[in-house]
């Protein structure tokens, strides 16, 4: 055999040898580096929803030269935007259309959140600073249908809202809570005028988680909540201290100093109805707005009476100039339907307001709420 023919058969030997030879023995698979598995992409979710609150009301003076008056003392509708783009990147965006002003659209929320643990969470954007109770329950999550704001003297851009950052965070799912941060109410405000706000709240029953809360869970949790919270901003109010020569109001700028307490007890009793009692003291007489209070109590009835339950409901309001005087006195008192909770509700409500230098007025309004 030739040279030429023996090099000619050792190559196609070893081509016919060559898929054996590349073929991986289980020996070799098991000691191949394991394949490096692609971790799948952070969950991203959006959230839309929408709030619409709808009131008549017919509304009388003990003022002879006065008429009744019929109209819509509530029309208000919200969309809610909300979602992440990370587990610890969260987002809100609400916008407000409210009859009392205007019937304008307003960005009511735009939050962005950074919400790496419990403990500590931060916030930025336009919210609800910290404040009181009913602030942080806002018209939709309060018992009474109408928003106690004879009594709330903190200031704000619309709706409660400033412009700002906080950081926040709690202790065993809500039963220790606490939030601080610094506001401005302006495009332009100066570094000396920041609004300076925090609170904190105890939970000695059931835990309220998050950072806002209820006014009233309906009886599916027990709540003995105690919470404070205070505000300062440098000439953050504005007083009037007189009259020029034309009568029109003279106003100085002096600082802002308030703080309140507030609580809330509902307990479902034994029999299944549900007793709820609600409280909230402020002191605003550093800014020359007075102290003021309101006490509020409501039963929830557990019978279901048609497609909803029946709760009475009544509130005591009161107002004192720091200048002393006769307080202004508003007493609320009606009736609730509730189909679902917070989402679903009417409200019959007759309130008289008494202020001490008018005549007193007495509404009747009706009320229906849905969100989803």
């Amino acid at each position: 055999m030739t040279t030429a023919a023996k090099a000619a058969r050792l190559v196609f030997a070893l081509l016919a040898l060559s898929p054996a030879l590349g073929r991986a023995t289980p020996a070799a698979d098991a000691e191949a580096a394991p394949a490096v598995a692609v971790p799948p992409p952070p969950p991203k979710t959006l959230n839309l929803g929408v709030g619409l609150r709808v009131g008549g009301s017919v509304d009388s003076s003990t003022d002879p030269t006065k008429t009744s008056q019929v109209g819509l003392s509530t029309l208000d509708i919200r969309p809610y935007i909300s979602g992440q783009v990370h587990p610890l990147l969260k987002f809100e965006g609400n916008l407000d259309l409210n009859n009392g002003d205007n019937s304008r659209i307003r960005v009511l929320d735009a939050v962005g959140k950074i919400e790496p643990s419990d403990l500590f969470n931060v916030w930025f954007g336009r919210f609800l600073p910290p404040s009181d109770r009913a602030n942080l329950s806002g018209p939709y999550y309060q018992n009474a249908w109408i928003f106690p704001t004879g009594v709330n003297g903190y200031p704000s851009i619309y709706a409660g809202r400033a412009d700002g950052g906080a950081v926040w965070g709690q202790l065993e799912k809500g039963k220790y809570k606490y939030q601080a941060g610094v506001f401005t109410l302006g495009s332009n405000t100066p570094t000396s005028q920041l609004l300076y706000a925090g609170r904190v709240v105890v939970n000695l029953l059931d835990p309220e988680p998050g950072y806002y809360n209820s006014s009233t869970y309906y009886g599916s949790k027990d709540i003995l909540a105690l919470g404070g919270a205070v505000q300062y901003q440098q000439q953050g109010s504005n007083v009037q201290i007189g009259t020029d020569a034309t009568g029109a109001p003279i106003f100085v700028q002096k600082d802002l100093l308030g703080f309140n307490f507030d609580l809330l007890f509902e307990k479902k009793l034994a029999w299944a109805d549900t007793l709820s009692l609600e409280g909230a003291y402020y002191n605003f007489n550093k800014g020359a707005q007075g102290w003021s209070w309101y006490a509020l109590g409501s039963y929830l009835f557990a019978t279901k009476v048609a497609f909803g339950y029946v709760q009475p409901m009544v509130r005591w309001q009161q107002q004192t100039p720091t200048a002393g005087g006769d307080p202004t006195r508003v007493l609320d008192g009606g009736l609730n339907y509730i189909v679902d909770g917070h989402n679903t509700r009417f409200a019959f409500v007759i309130e008289n307001r008494n202020p001490p230098t008018a005549p007193s007025t007495t509404s009747y309004q009706l009320g229906f709420q849905i969100q989803e």
